[in-house]
């Protein structure tokens, strides 16, 4: 009886120590990654928090001296109607932009999904303009909407318009955004809704079909809910860079944020503010500013899905 319960004992060790050795070696794999992690993302965003309770100029002089400010930074910013400015201006383009994007890749994936000649060729053509760089991009729509030598103002002066100023009106500058992300995403979005369709049971079209429900009835019944998993994923990457559209602006408006600023968002007024102004501190503040409301805009979109979203069972 005592072999016996000298035996389970050890057994019950040599098990303990088995489960702390394959723990240990997986640490060990994952530590590269680790590492990788902590340097270049968890040490950057702890050290931006740091600075942004700091009056931290780009270069210290003893004018301009490093010293601890706390809030002070995160109240100035509250009370700066240039910030108030960029995140109203990044609201009104995400209001627009992204529902219209994803209303047009769904309507795309619809098309790409029924058999028509040469499908292969234009669900390339659609997603190209996704792969290309931002900046390429960018620089197209420059060309094409350039007052004077745009293929757009050419085009339109056939039918007797006036040429449009597109990047010299403050009121056209959300719209130009507008349509650029549209034109650049739909492609991607459309893919991921496609691959949501063709994983929709064909049964319950048929079904549908059988008891008389319209083409509309089924993509209202059908369609709709079981895409909401893909669109709910578009929802929330498609925000996510909505508030963080930088590039576009920049090769647009040749480093400016648009006429008047009408084009200014978070993003660029975090540039404008640690690199041309050199004021590291502030910069970092409204980086955190920005992440807070990327983050409540997330937990709300995940709070809505709980009630919205349908899976397939």
């Amino acid at each position: 009886m005592e072999f016996r319960k000298w035996n389970f004992a050890n057994g019950t060790m040599t098990n303990k120590t088995k489960t702390l050795k394959e723990t240990a070696q997986a640490y060990l794999y994952l530590l590269p990654v680790l590492v990788i992690l902590g340097a270049f993302t968890i040490y950057p965003i702890a050290r931006a928090f740091h600075l942004s309770l700091h009056r931290w100029p780009l270069i210290d002089t003893e004018r301009r001296p490093r010293e601890f400010v706390g809030l002070e930074n995160y109240i100035r910013l509250l009370a700066s109607p240039r910030f108030a400015g960029s995140l109203r201006n990044v609201t009104v383009y995400a209001i627009f932009s992204v529902p219209l994007s994803i209303a047009l890749a769904l309507g795309l994936a619809v098309l790409l999904n029924k058999k028509l000649r040469g499908q292969a060729f234009f669900r390339l053509a659609f997603f190209l303009p996704f792969v290309t760089p931002a900046v390429a991009d960018a620089l197209i729509w420059r060309w094409l909407l350039d007052e004077r030598f745009g293929l757009i103002n050419h085009l339109i002066g056939w039918i007797g318009v006036s040429p449009i100023g597109w990047l010299t009106t403050p009121a056209l500058s959300i719209l130009v955004l507008v349509l650029l992300n549209s034109w650049r995403t739909v492609g991607f979005q459309a893919i991921i809704l496609l691959a949501g369709l063709q994983g929709i049971n064909k049964n319950y079209y048929e079904a549908a079909r059988i008891d008389g429900a319209s083409v509309w009835c089924q993509f209202r019944r059908i369609t709709a809910p079981l895409l909401t998993p893909q669109i709910f994923f578009l929802s929330i990457i498609s925000a996510i860079a909505a508030l963080e559209i930088f590039t576009e602006i920049f090769v647009l408006w040749v480093g400016s944020p648009g006429p008047v600023a009408s084009a200014l968002t978070p993003v660029f007024f975090i540039f404008e503010t640690a690199f041309v102004r050199h004021r590291m501190g502030l910069a970092s503040a409204a980086s955190y500013i920005l992440f807070t409301i990327m983050m409540v805009l997330t937990l709300v979109q995940f709070a809505v899905a709980r009630k919205r979203v349908h899976y397939e069972q």
